[in-house]
């Protein structure tokens, strides 16, 4: 039989093993949207047993992690918080961009998916408020510049001969296109690198000049000057002159179509397109 002073000490560590087993349940919880507008609790295996990949640091100054755990799911966890951003449908992940934009901090993750080689999720937080876009054409990096007063933020893709712009700014995300500015060369593969920024553009038969990198055809050489007709007989001067008459008012109409766009509207108004609002994902991390 134990005595007195041995049922303490067993009582004390009983009491001592109850708190750090309720330490790393509670280091090991965490709560995850169940698609219906309520949550799941459940052991949080991706920081009990999984591996931490990156950490990034918000306007308070607390801290988020990007995890993997065992079963290869990814997710995202603030400090001070038990629900997690899930990455559902993530094969690979790592954090490539993060900006501080107005009052929140914008968090730009580069995912692969099955059959989709680039998805990106925008995620902005504000303390444990955050809301989450998912964006990408599957086949770019996008290039991401932050604004000089660093209230936006521009998300672009290639698309042709324009740019599909993505705007985050003042907690809403924009989609709209837009001209691609010089210095840009959409034709880059990559278009940006592994940081999300323009990689240097590739000089193929550049003409002098051309800082942007695009091959520009050659202007057009100027029409020859008409040879001196040989002197023949006053009938043959009046065909000639009949002859070159067509050539003569060509030359007008080639130039008429650059003063009707000047004269109408500003050149840019046809290449404006409205923007429209993508929609959130509102995750209150506190709930």
């Amino acid at each position: 039989m134990m005595n007195t002073t041995e049922k303490f000490a067993c009582a004390h560590w009983r009491k001592l093993a109850a708190g750090v087993a309720a330490g790393l349940l509670l280091t090991g919880c965490a709560m995850q949207p169940n698609g219906r507008g309520g949550v799941l609790m459940g052991l949080d295996t991706a920081e009990l047993f999984g591996t931490p990949l990156s950490t990034f640091r918000l306007r308070d100054g607390t801290e988020g992690t990007l995890r993997k755990d065992t079963q290869g799911k990814f997710s995202i966890k603030l400090s001070q918080a038990f629900r997690v951003v899930p990455l559902a449908n993530a094969i690979t992940a790592r954090v490539a961009r993060v900006e501080n934009v107005g009052e929140r901090t914008v968090v730009i993750v580069e995912t692969q998916e099955r059959g989709c080689a680039y998805r990106y999720e925008v995620l902005a937080f504000q303390g444990t408020d955050v809301l989450q876009w998912t964006i990408g054409n599957c086949k770019d990096r996008p290039r991401v510049e932050l604004a000089p007063d660093a209230k936006s933020l521009n998300i672009d893709f290639p698309n042709y001969n324009r740019l599909s712009r993505q705007i985050y700014t003042d907690n809403r995300l924009l989609n709209t296109s837009v001209p691609v500015p010089p210095g840009v060369d959409t034709r880059l593969v990559p278009f940006a690198d592994d940081a999300l920024r323009g990689t240097a553009p590739a000089i193929v038969n550049t003409p002098p000049g051309d800082a942007a990198g695009r091959v520009i055809p050659a202007p057009p050489a100027p029409a020859a000057a008409p040879a001196a007709a040989p002197k023949t007989s006053p009938r043959g001067t009046a065909k000639t002159r009949r002859q070159d008459a067509p050539a003569k008012t060509a030359v007008p109409a080639i130039s008429l179509p650059a003063p009707r766009a000047s004269s109408s509207a500003p050149a840019a108004a046809p290449m404006i397109f409205q923007a429209e609002e993508i929609k959130p994902v509102v995750i209150d991390l506190r709930k």
